[in-house]
């Protein structure tokens, strides 16, 4: 299932680099190659989503919605119902915005202890967000080809591709060497989750640290209020 995410996210970057590369074509002459590759992204999505292993079951979920969504606007696309560049602009744009706002986590926002593989993710995310927005005032900016923007949605959406592709556990034919690969990962998420707790001992510590300052801060302007409380009951009873 892997190999077969991983070759239909080729196909979606080949054709967003075919189209990059003749960015001063007419949609209509390459609506067949991006509906061609949006369908088979699409088709592949929806199996692997009903069939691969997933870590989280919710993975799967996502991927046969992102499965739907690819399918039909390739089949609009490969049907001809687009044949204006402008109208293929903006369903562009809104597609690549749907699908970055859709796929970011709240998780993210935390980039600094987050994994490697997710902060990957994110980039994703955060591209076809700006790319799909420039798209639809691409008429009122710099005017870029529309093919080309639509090959440069492709190439992310292909590349997210190949994210969602690692997210599916891939299992050996050997009993055994299907339960090593179990047991590295299980020892990979140990030492990131070893890592955590170490950053929240640090952070702890850090905190107590602040605490106990200022406690003795505290402490320090009571002593000063009693002080000057005596003080001044001293010269009070001097009159």
């Amino acid at each position: 299932m892997r190999t077969v995410m991983l070759i239909a996210s080729i196909a979606m970057v080949a054709s967003g680099i075919f189209c990059v590369a003749n960015s001063s074509a007419a949609f209509l002459s390459v609506a067949f190659i991006v509906g061609l590759a949006l369908l088979c992204l699409g088709i592949c999505e929806v199996v692997i989503g009903h069939r691969a292993d997933f870590e989280r079951a919710e993975a799967a979920v996502r991927l046969t919605k992102d499965g739907v969504r690819a399918f039909v606007v390739g089949l609009v696309v490969i049907s001809g119902q687009i044949t204006d560049d402008i109208v293929a602009q903006m369903i562009f744009g809104l597609y690549l915005v749907f699908e970055g706002v859709y796929t970011f986590r709240s998780e993210w926002l935390n980039v600094t202890h987050i994994p490697r593989g997710q902060r990957i993710n994110m980039t994703i995310s955060v591209s076809m967000l700006v790319v799909g927005i420039y798209t639809m005032f691409n008429i009122s900016a710099f005017r870029f080809p529309v093919i080309m923007l639509v090959g440069i949605g492709l190439i992310i959406i292909g590349l997210k591709g190949f994210a969602q592709s690692f997210a599916i556990e891939y299992i050996r034919p050997s009993f055994i060497t299907g339960n090593e690969e179990k047991l590295r990962e299980a020892q990979e998420e140990e030492k990131r989750a070893l890592a955590k707790a170490k950053e929240g001992i640090r952070e702890q510590k850090i905190a107590q640290r602040r605490i106990k300052k200022i406690e003795e801060d505290i402490e320090a302007e009571r002593e000063f209020m009693r002080d000057a409380q005596m003080r001044k009951q001293e010269r009070e009873s001097l009159r």
